[in-house]
């Protein structure tokens, strides 16, 4: 008669498995090439978590989680990643001027300037280490939102706007010029949203009553006609603001959006508009009908936080689990077939 195992072993034998399942499981995760969408589509891993894009000459800056990742223009494959004067992590946007480039990240504000790096912190005029969001205006420099305010650098001096002067939330993480010269600024990071204009000097605060979707501004873009749009949402409320000046529309998931909470607003062509959602995907429109992306249709993942046209006509989509580069002939193809 055959001895019974012990209870033991044959909970040990059953853990060994799944953990052995797992681990080939992994391995062909690794070994096998990273799967590709449609013609003109590319995936690209890593880097993964990703919240800012800019093009640098032949290649494109890829800032996330991780840092700042040097990805080839032509190729897409990984280059190197970027090492300043302080470790970057978090990084949360980018700014250019002439041969500057700012970045903006968990630690500070960072300059890179002729092959150098430095970066500015509380003790050098900020009042919050943690930058969210950096813009760079032609006429009026570099402006940059923190978890305590809005700080412009005018001069070499920074100086800090904060609710007491007029803004929505000492929160900021979305800064916008308009061609009329208007700042808008939102928060997207903390319940105490709205939307603040700086005009003349004076500042004006935006709503829910006025007709925004929700008080946590995500993006801001202007299109063509001078009108803007504003991405809007938490989890599954908001949409997608419009504001000609003058009247507020909005636009939701019934409409054709992708999912409620606009991540992000980019304008392909004038009539041709994109809105990254926080977990639906992507949803295209051309003034007439609506196309939605997934990972199910190519997209690298569900939430898209940051959208770059380069120099050569491809589009660069970055997401929380990768980069998805779409070719210039691909976007070409759709607005022939109007798809």
């Amino acid at each position: 008669m055959k001895k019974p195992k012990k209870l033991w072993v044959s909970i040990l034998q059953f853990f060994l498995g799944v953990l052995v399942v797992a681990g080939l499981g992994l391995l062909l995760v690794y070994l096998l090439p990273e799967p590709q969408g449609p013609d003109g589509w590319q995936t690209i891993r890593p880097p993964e978590e990703i919240m800012a894009l800019l093009e640098v000459e032949q290649t494109i800056w890829v800032g996330g989680r991780d840092g700042i990742a040097v990805i080839d223009r032509a190729t897409g494959d990984l280059q190197s990643w970027i090492e300043a004067d302080v470790p970057l992590r978090y990084v949360s946007g980018f700014a250019a001027d002439a041969n500057l480039i700012w970045v903006g990240h968990e630690a500070g504000i960072s300059v890179f300037n002729n092959g150098q790096w430095k970066t500015m912190t509380m003790p050098d005029g900020l009042h919050g280490n943690q930058v969210l969001g950096v813009y760079h205006s032609q006429d009026s420099g570099l402006w940059v939102g923190t978890t305590a305010g809005l700080a412009h650098l005018d001069q070499g001096h920074w100086k800090t706007y904060t609710q007491e002067d007029g803004l929505a939330s000492n929160t900021v993480s979305v800064i916008f010029e308009d061609r009329q010269k208007r700042l808008w600024i939102g928060n997207g990071v903390g319940r105490d949203g709205g939307l603040s204009m700086l005009e003349a000097g004076q500042w004006q605060t935006f709503t829910v009553q006025d007709g925004l979707p929700h008080h946590m501004v995500n993006d801001i873009a202007e299109s063509a006609d001078g009108s803007l749009w504003f991405g809007t949402g938490f989890t599954i409320r908001g949409g997608a603001a419009h504001y000609d000046g003058t009247t507020w529309s909005s636009l939701t998931r019934d409409d054709g959006l992708a999912g409620e909470k606009v991540r992000s607003i980019f304008f392909e062509q004038p009539q041709i508009i994109w809105f990254g959602s926080e977990f639906d995907g992507l949803a295209r429109n051309d003034g007439a009908d609506w196309q939605i992306f997934t990972p199910k249709e190519g997209l690298a993942g569900w939430e898209v936080r940051s959208m770059l046209r380069d120099s050569r006509g491809d589009l660069w989509l970055g997401t929380e689990d990768g980069l998805t580069r779409i070719a210039a002939r691909a976007l070409a193809g759709m607005a022939r077939t109007g798809e």
